[in-house]
């Protein structure tokens, strides 16, 4: 009698409709979705450098666009008061602008209040003596 090779089961067939078949089959699923999960996760962190060098060259050219629009002086951007004079020249005369209207203003404010009491005075004598 030759012996009889045994018969190795297909991976691809259909398994018989039992519980613990079942309980195979949901493993394979389970598996080949643990597996999908580790290959995204490997991708991700071989692409993470790259992203995060990406990021940091976008931050610093945008820091670079706004530092210059600053200087320039486009308007769109205010003045760093951080760095004193050197980013903003036209500021002292600002300050003096400011200075002299502020004086300007409380002289003027003295003034109306001098004629405000002048004029309840004349009203209170005028009823007064009337």
């Amino acid at each position: 009698m030759a012996a009889r090779p045994k018969r190795q089961p297909q991976k691809d067939a259909p398994l018989p409709a039992t519980p613990l078949a079942a309980q195979q089959r949901a493993l394979q699923e389970q598996e080949r979705k643990v597996r999908e999960r580790m290959e995204k996760c490997q991708r991700l962190l071989e692409d993470a450098p790259k992203l995060a060098a990406e990021r940091a060259k976008e931050q610093r050219e945008e820091l670079i666009r706004r530092a210059a629009r600053t200087v320039k002086g486009g308007g769109a951007a205010l003045p760093d008061r951080r760095y004193g004079l050197e980013a903003n020249v036209a500021a002292p005369a600002q300050q003096r602008r400011m200075r002299a209207e502020r004086r300007q203003g409380r002289l003027m404010f003295f003034v109306l209040l001098l004629t405000l009491a002048a004029a309840v005075c004349y009203l209170y004598y005028t009823v007064t003596q009337g």
